[in-house]
């Protein structure tokens, strides 16, 4: 093997360790983040392991497992949180209702930065909340500020209609130093259909890649938002289930920030 060849190879290893152990890290110390965001809080114990309760006659249940953290790669120094504050400690209700708070902490000692929170965000109802997960891929607004994005993953219950979304959040610091979310429910990801449960059916799949535009607008850059979208079928021959390919379609979006937030068009807003 080439040394130039074995050199990339130890570099990118060095750098998968390291990301796993900021990770481990991370996950360390969200228990101690969690207690200096919400002081006061209590431990309990769930239905689905250990809570904590926020102070105060409105109280929340944070359930430890649901909580995502994140060392933030444009400044490493900082780490981010997602925290689903749950209205009741038990879950699997008719409706679970969860507000969510996001955090920007000190990643060398539990401090807080910077904190948004939003009431009555995160809903399950018919449609499940599978996942939050943080997105640090580097959107650069303008010169100062870089955003980070959350990903909320949603799924139904329906066999006979599946269906599956995934929106991205983005957040930013203001010149005053708060954050605040400049971009809301983007669906970046679908997979919607409808189908016999035992082969007959047509099926849909969209993606779509979030870019920065070289334009601006009121001082941020736009984003460019790519779509590909998927379609098939199932047909039954036989014994046999034939999956047909179909249309494959392109398009691209420009969303232009108002001075706010960006601007999402209704066809590419998620739940």
């Amino acid at each position: 093997m080439a040394p130039r060849t074995v050199l990339s190879l130890c570099l990118s290893l060095a750098a998968l360790a390291s990301a796993d152990a900021a990770a481990a890290d991370c996950q360390e110390r969200t228990y101690d983040l969690l207690r200096a965001a919400y002081p006061g809080a209590t431990g309990e114990t769930g239905d689905e392991g250990e809570l904590l309760r926020t102070a105060g006659a409105s109280a929340r249940w944070i359930n430890l497992g649901k909580v995502v953290c994140k060392v933030w790669p444009a400044s490493p120094d900082k780490t981010l949180l997602a925290v689903p504050l749950q209205h009741e400690a038990a879950t699997g209700l008719d409706v679970d209702t969860a507000d969510l708070e996001v955090l920007v902490v000190d990643s060398a000692r539990p401090r807080i930065l910077q904190r948004y929170r939003e009431n009555e965000a995160l809903t399950s109802d018919a449609v499940q909340i599978t996942a939050l997960t943080l997105d640090t891929a580097r959107y650069k607004l303008d010169e100062r500020t870089t955003a980070f994005g959350l990903r909320i993953g949603y799924s139904g219950s329906s066999r006979a209609n599946p269906y599956s979304s995934t929106v991205l959040n983005l957040y930013a610091a203001d010149a005053d130093g708060q954050l605040r979310p400049v971009l809301s429910k983007l669906e970046v990801e679908k997979e919607r259909g409808e189908w016999d449960t035992n082969c007959a059916g047509e099926f849909e799949s969209v993606r779509r890649t979030v870019a920065i535009d070289s334009k601006r607008d009121h001082g941020y850059a736009g984003l460019r938002v790519n779509s590909v979208t998927e379609r098939r079928r199932n047909v039954a021959k036989g014994k046999d289930c034939a999956d047909v390919p179909g249309k494959t379609e392109k398009r691209s979006a420009r969303l232009a920030y108002d001075g706010r937030r960006y601007v999402v068009p209704e066809e590419l807003r998620g739940l």
